[in-house]
């Protein structure tokens, strides 16, 4: 009795299942059937849309090679300039470090005790503490800068490399639109569409 129980079970499963399916994959009686001429415009009119869609997705890629060069040009020219500031700021401040450790040398061999003479000489060593204090910052900022012009270096490469794979695509894609909407035209004037 299971048996059959079961295999009645399974045989109206199927018939569901199968019925189900027919229904669901059976064609709409109210849409119409297209002719062969409606399905060739359908398709060149799907083709010129997908070349239009990969020229403007190139000319996107190209915006984006541009600005990534314009972007490194940017940035070198700023570094540039820094480092032109900073060398400025380090001559002048190795200068006045230099005129005021001559002086202070002087006033220690001019010094009449001891007293002066190690008050001198302690601040000569003061001097000398922060210029290598100021010389490591100053070598710290250069190499921020020399970091932003090799980023800018990159950028530009990067970029360049943008263009010279993007720019040949552009002029394939543009061709195969040109040559695409040609044959559109071309079926619409046979067929007086």
């Amino acid at each position: 009795m299971k048996k059959s129980l079961h295999k009645l079970l399974a045989l109206s499963f199927t018939i569901v299942f199968i019925s189900t399916a027919s229904f669901l994959f059976a064609q709409d009686p109210n849409t119409e059937n297209l002719s062969k001429d409606e399905l060739k415009l359908m398709k060149l009119e799907e083709k010129v849309k997908r070349y239009e869609e990969k020229v403007l997705a190139t000319e996107d890629k190209l915006a984006y090679a541009d600005s990534l060069i314009q972007a490194g040009f940017d940035m070198a020219t700023e570094a540039n300039s820094e480092l032109k500031i900073i060398g400025q700021e380090e001559k002048m401040y190795v200068k006045n470090a230099n005129a005021e450790r001559k002086n202070l040398k002087k006033l220690i061999k001019k010094a009449r005790d001891d007293e002066d003479k190690d008050k001198y000489e302690a601040e000569l060593k003061e001097l000398e503490s922060n210029y290598r204090t100021e010389t490591k910052k100053f070598e710290k900022r250069y190499s921020t800068e020399y970091k932003k012009i090799e980023k800018a270096k990159r950028n530009d490469q990067k970029g360049k490399d943008k263009l010279k794979q993007y720019k040949p695509k552009l002029k394939e894609y543009q061709q195969a639109l040109e040559d695409a909407k040609e044959n559109l035209e071309n079926f619409k004037m046979e067929n007086d569409l």
